[in-house]
């Protein structure tokens, strides 16, 4: 019965300390049949895995632009602070408010964009809330994946 036991408090201490180190991810695809439209990513999201101290990494990737299922892809941190919504992303060192009136870009990799503004059938509607979204633009026929990890 001491052995058991033993496995038991092995298993729940090695069950406890990995899930202390479990990372909280999300991931939106754009895909190349919406191009020129934002697919919307809730600001709720952002506040929950970008908008603490240590921010988040935002992982980009683009997929079959060359009809070969290739994925190339780009990284960056993001922090966001909930209060202020202003944002800065390591891409480019590019900064921005949310909510502002005005799309800014956090990220873009080739033909797909992070971005605070909405578009519609490639019409930019501005940034008149506090979502994000993700776009697959006209550079390429290609889908757009992006991860947030926190």
């Amino acid at each position: 019965m001491k052995i058991k036991k033993g496995i038991l408090i092995a298993l729940l201490a090695l069950f406890s300390s990995s899930a202390a180190y479990a990372q909280a991810r999300v991931t939106y695809t754009a895909w190349s049949s919406q191009r020129g439209t934002t697919v919307n990513i809730p600001n709720t999201v952002i506040v929950d895995l970008c908008g603490d101290w240590d921010g988040c990494k935002i992982r980009m990737g683009m997929y079959n632009w060359d009809g070969t299922r290739r994925t190339v892809s780009r990284e960056a941190l993001f922090y966001y602070d909930p209060v202020t919504r202003n944002w800065a992303s390591s891409w480019g060192d590019w900064k921005g408010n949310n909510g502002d009136g005005a799309t800014q870009h956090i990220m873009n990799a080739w033909a797909c964009y992070f971005t605070d503004g909405e578009y519609i059938s490639w019409y930019n509607r501005g940034d008149f809330d506090t979502n994000f979204g993700l776009l697959s633009w006209n550079q390429y026929v290609a889908s757009c994946k992006l991860t947030i990890i926190d």
